[in-house]
C-alpha cells in the first residue's frame, strides 16, 4: 500500500502498474500451460508479454480508462475497465497471431482473467482506501479519531441507505456505521454490504443503547412528513443529544445521482418532503455558457442562487450585494463549493447597493451581463411599515435602477423575485413588491427588456424569517411567541425555492409572472411544535407556546395569485404562469409614482406614502400602526 499512496493521482503510474500486470499474466499462464506454449525462453515471453501488453493497453487507451478518477470511480467505471479488458484480449489473440504465435485458447482465457483481476483488484483499493482518507468532511478528524468518537446508525434500509454506506465505505469510515433501521420487519437479519439490518423503527431505543448510537442518518427522502417525524420523535426520545442527520430534500432533483450530502435534521423534514424534479435540460440551456448577475448574493435566496447557477457551468456570476461580511461570507462558500465542481465559472464579487445608479451603471458596463437575477430587496415586514421611504427606495427605485442599467448595457433578460405578499398587499413592504412588480412590467411593455416575475411565499431558515426565531426561543427555554393560533403561511426550503426559480427563469420569453407551487400552508403554531419536538422537548409542557396577536402589516393568511383561474401549467408541475400578467398595471400610475413620489418620498409623512402607495396599488389595504405598541414586541 505504501508504494500506492506515492504514485496516487499520477495517470503513468497506473500504466506501469498495468504493463506489470499484464506481464505477470503471462508469465502465470505460461506456467500453467508448460507444453502448449511455445516457450523461446526468456526472449520468446519478452515477445509475448510486449504484444499482450501493446494490446492490452492500447485497449485501456481507447476505453478511456486512463481518464476516469478511480477514488471517485463506480461500477460504471468497473464495467468499462472490464469491456478494455476483453478487447485487449481480442487484441492480443490478433496480434499474436499475426506473428505466427497461436496458443491455445485456455491460455488467452488465463491471461484475461489474470490481467482483469489484476487491473480491478487495485484499482478497488485505491478507490476504497486512499480516495476515501483523501475526503475528510468539515469538522472530522483523523479516521481513528472519529471511528473512537460516533457510531452511526442509518435509518432507512433502501436505495439512499444503501449509498451513503456506499460513500462511507468509499471514504474508508464504514466502521463509523453501526447497521440500519428500517420500517418494514421482513428486512430484519438482512444484510446490505455487510451491514446488518437491526431493527424496525420502533426498536431503535435498544440499537442505539446496545450499540452506543452517538449519531444517526435518516435516509428515506421519499418518505412522507408523518414518517420523518415518527422516526426523529423516537431518536430524540431514546436519545436526547443524539445527532440527526438526513438528506436534503431536493436530492431527487437531478435525477443522475442521489449524493448523499448529509445536514441535520430541520423542521423542513416535518412539514413535508414531496419529491419533485426540475428541468434540468432546459436550465443547462438557457445558463451555461452565459455571464449572470444577482443581486442581494448576500441574502439567503440570492447566495443559493449563486450556488445553484455553478453547477449549471455558467461562464462568470458577478454576486452584487451591499453587505461586505455577507459577500466575505458568500466568497468562502463558494471558494469551497468551487473546489468540488467541475468547470471554470469566473466569480466577481461587487459590493454595491442597488438604490445607487451610478454605481449600477459601472457595474454594469464593466461585467456586460447577459442574464440578471434581481433578489435584492427589504423583506420584513413589521419592520418596513416604520421605514415606509426606505422600503419604496430599496425596493422600488432598486428595481428601476437595475432594470436601467440592464437596458442601457444589453443585458438579454431580467428575473425578479417577488412574493407571495405582493398579492393584495396590507403592508408596506408586500406594496413595495407588487409596485416593483409593476415596474417590471413596465419595462417589458414599454421599452421592450426581457423581464420576468416569480413569486413564491416564506422560506425556511432565511434571515428573517420565523423559524432561527422560535430555535432561539427554544434554546433559552421558551416561550415560544407566535402572534396567532390560526395565522398560517407556506414554507419552502432555501434550495428548493431557489432551484425552481432558475427553472422557471429557464422558461422566461418575457413579460411572465410566474408562482411556484408552495404546497399547503402551514399553521405557524403547529410549525412552533414540531420544531419544540424536533428539540427533544414536549409542546405546551417543557416549552410554553405564547401568543402576542398579528404585527402591523401581517394578515392571517397568504396568496400568490389574484385569480387561480388565470394560472396556466408548464412543463414543470411546480411552476405555474399566470395568463394575465399584466392585470393591474397602469402605466400613467406607474410612471407618476416613479418621476414624481420617488424623487421626493423622504419629504412625505407616513400616511401620504401610503395614498400615493394606493394610487398605484388599488388593492392595498393599510392602517397607519402605533409605533409605541409595535417597538416594544418587534422580535416576537
Amino acid at each position: 500500500m505504501p508504494i500506492l499512496y506515492a504514485i496516487k493521482g499520477r495517470r503513468f503510474a497506473y500504466v506501469i502498474l498495468d504493463a506489470l500486470g499484464i506481464a505477470g499474466a503471462v508469465a502465470l499462464s505460461d506456467a500453467l500451460l508448460p507444453d502448449a506454449v511455445l516457450s523461446g525462453g526468456i526472449a520468446g515471453f519478452a515477445a509475448r508479454a510486449a504484444l499482450v501488453g501493446a494490446a492490452y493497453l492500447a485497449s485501456f487507451y481507447a476505453f478511456q480508462v486512463y481518464r476516469v478518477i478511480w477514488h471517485y470511480s463506480g461500477m460504471s467505471d468497473m464495467y468499462r475497465l472490464l469491456g478494455a479488458n476483453l478487447a485487449g484480449a481480442a487484441g492480443a489473440l490478433v496480434g499474436l497471431g499475426a506473428f505466427g504465435v497461436r496458443p491455445p485458447a485456455a491460455w488467452f482465457v488465463f491471461v484475461l482473467l489474470f490481467a482483469a483481476g489484476f487491473s480491478l483488484l487495485y484499482r478497488a483499493l485505491v478507490r476504497d482506501r486512499i480516495g476515501g482518507r483523501g475526503l475528510p468532511s468539515e469538522g472530522d478528524g483523523d479516521d481513528g479519531a472519529r471511528s473512537a468518537r460516533r457510531r452511526i446508525l442509518v435509518v432507512g434500509a433502501g436505495e439512499a441507505g444503501r449509498m451513503i454506506l456506499s460513500e462511507y465505505a468509499r471514504r474508508g469510515w464504514e466502521g463509523d456505521i453501526a447497521g440500519f433501521a428500517d420500517d418494514d420487519p421482513a428486512k430484519i437479519g438482512h444484510i446490505i454490504g455487510g451491514k446488518r439490518i437491526l431493527c424496525t423503527l420502533d426498536g431503535m431505543g435498544r440499537v442505539m443503547h446496545r450499540y452506543g448510537i452517538s449519531e444517526a442518518i435518516v435516509a428515506m427522502p421519499s418518505a412522507g412528513a408523518g414518517a420523518i417525524d415518527r422516526a426523529v420523535s423516537i431518536l430524540r426520545r431514546e436519545k436526547p443529544d443524539v445527532v440527526i442527520k438526513t438528506l436534503p430534500v431536493f436530492t431527487r432533483i437531478f435525477e443522475k445521482s442521489l449524493s448523499p450530502d448529509l445536514r441535520q435534521v430541520g423542521i423542513a423534514d416535518l412539514l413535508g418532503r414531496e419529491e419533485f424534479s426540475v428541468d434540468a435540460e432546459a436550465m443547462q440551456e438557457r445558463f451555461a455558457g452565459t455571464t449572470v448577475l444577482v443581486t442581494g448574493a448576500g441574502g439567503s435566496i440570492g447566495s443559493e442562487l449563486c450556488r445553484q447557477l455553478l453547477k449549471f457551468k455558467i461562464a462568470r456570476l458577478i454576486a452584487v450585494g451591499r453587505g461586505e461580511f455577507s459577500i466575505y461570507s458568500l466568497a468562502k462558500s463558494l471558494a469551497e463549493e468551487m473546489y468540488y465542481l467541475e468547470g471554470g465559472t469566473e466569480i466577481v464579487y461587487r459590493i454595491a447597493d442597488v438604490g445607487d445608479a451610478r454605481m449600477l451603471d459601472r457595474i454594469f458596463a464593466a461585467d456586460r451581463p447577459e442574464i440578471v437575477i434581481h433578489a435584492a430587496a427589504h423583506k420584513h415586514v413589521p419592520l418596513m411599515e416604520f421605514n415606509e421611504a426606505e422600503a419604496l427606495r430599496n425596493n422600488v427605485l432598486g428595481s428601476r435602477n437595475v432594470f436601467d442599467a440592464a437596458l442601457r448595457h444589453g443585458a438579454a433578460e431580467c428575473v425578479m423575485i417577488s412574493t407571495d405578499k405582493a398579492v393584495r398587499p396590507t403592508s408596506v413592504m408586500g406594496a413595495s413588491k407588487r409596485i416593483a412588480e409593476l415596474v417590471a412590467m413596465s419595462y417589458f411593455l414599454e421599452k421592450g427588456l426581457r423581464t420576468s416575475i416569480v413569486r413564491f411565499g416564506n422560506v425556511i431558515g432565511s434571515r428573517g424569517s420565523v423559524i432561527p426565531l422560535f430555535r432561539e426561543q427554544i434554546l433559552k427555554g421558551g416561550p415560544v411567541t407566535v402572534t396567532h393560533p390560526e395565522v398560517t403561511r407556506y414554507f419552502m426550503s432555501i434550495p428548493e425555492a431557489s432551484i425552481l426559480v432558475l427553472n422557471a427563469a429557464a422558461y422566461a420569453s418575457g413579460g411572465e409572472v410566474f408562482a411556484l407551487d408552495m404546497g399547503k400552508q402551514h399553521r405557524v403554531a403547529d410549525v412552533a411544535r414540531s420544531l419544540i419536538r424536533l428539540f427533544g422537548y414536549a409542546p405546551d409542557r417543557d416549552i410554553r407556546i405564547e401568543y402576542t396577536g398579528l404585527r402591523p402589516g401581517e394578515k392571517l393568511y397568504e396568496e400568490l395569485f389574484y385569480d387561480p383561474a388565470l394560472l396556466a401549467k408548464t412543463d414543470n408541475p411546480r411552476i405555474f404562469r399566470l395568463n394575465a400578467p399584466a392585470e393591474g398595471y397602469n402605466r400613467h400610475a406607474v410612471d407618476n409614482f416613479l418621476d414624481r413620489v420617488i424623487p421626493s418620498i423622504y419629504t412625505l409623512d407616513s400616511l401620504a406614502i401610503r395614498k400615493a402607495v394606493a394610487a398605484v396599488v388599488p388593492e392595498y389595504e393599510f392602517e397607519i400602526p402605533s409605533s409605541p405598541g409595535f417597538t416594544s414586541r418587534l422580535v416576537t
